[in-house]
């Protein structure tokens, strides 16, 4: 497993001897006990292929719980904004009441939409549109 590439001063984590000893489990054990009903062992096979899909469930839910929570900052940022808007519209609209004369600068109520940047046209285009 010792690659000629690596210099041999290098040491892989992976040649260190891995001894594996199997977990015995008794039907007995308050691990294996669901509401004082023993569970009964299952095939080594079956029980990796169960956990297996354990993990893939847990990581789904994962994801799909770091979705929800974007969403939910995304959702919170929008309601503040909303939320420091309608304060300004109630204190416009406080102030209007006292006021009859008073008026609000229109922009802060109701931003308007800017036309889109032109882009500039190259000399190209232009000597083109001026030929044709």
């Amino acid at each position: 497993m010792n690659d000629q590439s690596e210099p041999p001063t290098k040491k892989r984590r992976t040649e260190a001897p891995i001894t594996e000893e199997p977990i015995q489990l008794k039907e007995d054990d308050p691990i294996l006990s669901k509401d004082n009903e023993p569970i009964p062992l299952k095939d080594e096979e079956e029980g990796l292929e169960e956990l297996f899909l354990l993990l893939m469930r847990i990581h789904k839910l994962t994801r799909r719980n770091q979705e929800l929570k974007q969403i939910l900052d995304e959702t919170l940022a929008e309601t503040s904004k909303l939320r420091t808007h309608l304060d300004y519209l109630r204190v416009v609209h406080y102030l209007k009441t006292e006021n009859p004369m008073f008026k609000p600068i229109s922009i802060l109520i109701s931003p308007r939409k800017r036309p889109p940047v032109r882009k500039a046209k190259s000399p190209k285009k232009r000597a083109k549109e001026s030929s044709g």
